[in-house]
C-alpha cells in the first residue's frame, strides 16, 4: 500500500460475521475510500447469509481470501484468493507419489481456510481416483477443546496401528506440531510411522521434526489485492468499464523432514 501511495487502515475481526458490517462502517467513518474485505465466514452457509451488506457498500471493494456464493450478490465482485483446492491436491499427490495409500485428513471446522481444505480434499480424491481411508477426523486446538484434540490424536493413532493410514494431511500448523508430540507419546512416530503434511506453513519449519507444508501465497495475495483496489480507485470512473477480476494464486509445497 505504501509503495502505491495509499494509506492502509486496519480493523481486526474476531470471526463473528454479524459484527463485520460494523467494522466496515468504522473504516468508512475513518475515511476509507476503498475496502479490502476478509469477512468472518466460518461455516458453509455464511457467504449466503452475510453478503447483502457487502453488495451495498458505496466504495470500491475487493474480497481477500473469500468467495461469494455462486450466483449470489458478490459473484461479480473483485476478489483475490489462494487456490486451496490446488494446495490440497499437490499435498495428496506428493504423499501418494511417495508410495502411501490415500492420506487421512485431520482438519478444523472453524475458519474459511478449514472449510476450503475440506472441500479441496474431496475434490483431490476425485481428481486422483482415490477413496478416502475413513471420515475426516475433526480436530481443534488443544487449548480450545482438549477432548476434541485428544480424540483426534487417538483416531489417527488407531488408523496407523490398524494399517488404515501411513500418511495424513492436517490443518493447521500449530495443531500439527502438537499432534506430532502427542502421537509420539502414543507410540506413533513422524515420519517413521506416519508421513505428515500440514496446511498453512506459518510455523511448520520450526517443529522438532520440521513439517512438510502447503504454503498459501499470503503476501502475494495481499499485494495483488492492494494493487487491484488502488487500480480501481485511481482509474477514471473507478474502473467501472473494466471487467471484474477473480484472481487465484497457487500455493506451493515445501518439503521437509516429516515426509
Amino acid at each position: 500500500a505504501a509503495r502505491l501511495g495509499a494509506r492502509l487502515i486496519l480493523r481486526v475481526s474476531d470471526y463473528r460475521p454479524e459484527d463485520d458490517a460494523a467494522h466496515a462502517a468504522g473504516l468508512l467513518a475513518a475515511g476509507a475510500e476503498g475496502l479490502l474485505l476478509a469477512p468472518s465466514w466460518t461455516e458453509p452457509g455464511h457467504p449466503g447469509t452475510y453478503s447483502e451488506w457487502i453488495a451495498r457498500l458505496p466504495v470500491a471493494t475487493v474480497l481477500v481470501e473469500r468467495r461469494g456464493a455462486p450466483g449470489g450478490p458478490l459473484a461479480a465482485l473483485d476478489r483475490v484468493c489462494s487456490d486451496h483446492a490446488h494446495g490440497v491436491l499437490i499435498a495428496v499427490r506428493h504423499l501418494v507419489g511417495l508410495g502411501h495409500p490415500t492420506p487421512l485428513l485431520v482438519a478444523r471446522r472453524d475458519s474459511p481456510t478449514a472449510t476450503a481444505v475440506r472441500a479441496g480434499y474431496v475434490q483431490a480424491l476425485d481428481v486422483l481416483g482415490l477413496t478416502a481411508p475413513g471420515p475426516v477426523i475433526d480436530s481443534t486446538s488443544a487449548e480450545r477443546d482438549p477432548q476434541v484434540f485428544e480424540r483426534a490424536a487417538r483416531a489417527v493413532c488407531a488408523a496407523v496401528r490398524d494399517g488404515g493410514a501411513t500418511a495424513a494431511l492436517m490443518h493447521n500448523d500449530e495443531d500439527a506440531i502438537r499432534m506430532v508430540r502427542r502421537l509420539a507419546e502414543l507410540g506413533v512416530r513422524v515420519p517413521e510411522d506416519l508421513a505428515l503434511i500440514t496446511y498453512d506453513d506459518e510455523v511448520a519449519a520450526l517443529a522438532d521434526t520440521p513439517l512438510t507444508a502447503v504454503a498459501p501465497p499470503k503476501r502475494e495475495v495481499g499485494r495483488c489485492a492492494a494493487e487491484l483496489l488502488v487500480e480501481r480507485l485511481t482509474s477514471a470512473g473507478g474502473g467501472a468499464d473494466e471487467p471484474r477480476r477473480h484472481v487465484e494464486l497457487l500455493p506451493r509445497l515445501r518439503v521437509r523432514a516429516s515426509t
